[in-house]
């Protein structure tokens, strides 16, 4: 009988095929550098998400409290360059402002922006006093027709700039003082469609 010879298998070294990449942050934040990650092949990186404290990114304590979550969209030269996917705050900040005699109004809004893009935002509103069913109903009306009219006027970038540095949080304030007094208004969570 003819001896069958066992052929030898080559194993391949995949890890000597992939290349680093440097992530980059959104260009509202100039691109910064957010990380680093290895992938064979660049068509691997789209789509994948990276998140990040606010903190990190500004260099900023008091943005500890926020996260980013960027998703990789492009990649060219050794580049991954990001969009911004969603944005969060984090459940132990809020729970400093919720206490006894006020309430807590929440809201959920499915808005567009000027250029068409869709976003969803979780607003949180915490009056300094207790609010009757009443006042909770127009308070939730005035935050809608509010929300609903500024994110119209902006394009996603301009949106995400407001959202992220609660700007639009600040000026929402302003309306809502006439219903009495107003411990703060928060955009809790705000998501790309």
């Amino acid at each position: 009988m003819a001896e069958i010879q066992k052929k030898a298998k080559r194993t391949v070294d995949t890890w000597k095929k992939k290349k680093w990449y440097i992530i980059e942050a959104d260009p509202l934040f100039n691109n910064k550098e957010i990380g680093k990650t290895i992938a064979a092949d660049n068509k691997n990186l789209i789509d994948k998400k990276i998140t990040k404290s606010l903190e990190e990114i500004t260099n900023n304590i008091k943005d500890s409290a926020y996260q980013i979550t960027f998703k990789i969209n492009k990649v060219t030269a050794g580049k991954a360059e990001t969009i911004i996917d969603n944005y969060n705050i984090k459940d132990s900040y809020l729970r400093r402002f919720v206490k006894r005699e006020k309430s807590k109004i929440e809201d959920i809004l499915y808005l567009e922006t000027k250029d068409e893009q869709k976003l969803k935002l979780k607003i949180i509103f915490i009056s300094g006093a207790k609010y009757s069913t009443s006042l909770r109903a127009k308070a939730r009306n005035i935050m809608k027709e509010y929300f609903k009219n500024e994110i119209k006027e902006k394009t996603l970038q301009e949106a995400w700039n407001d959202i992220i540095f609660q700007k639009l949080s600040d000026k929402c304030k302003q309306k809502l003082i006439k219903l009495g007094y107003v411990n703060k208004i928060i955009i809790a969570k705000a998501k790309r469609m």
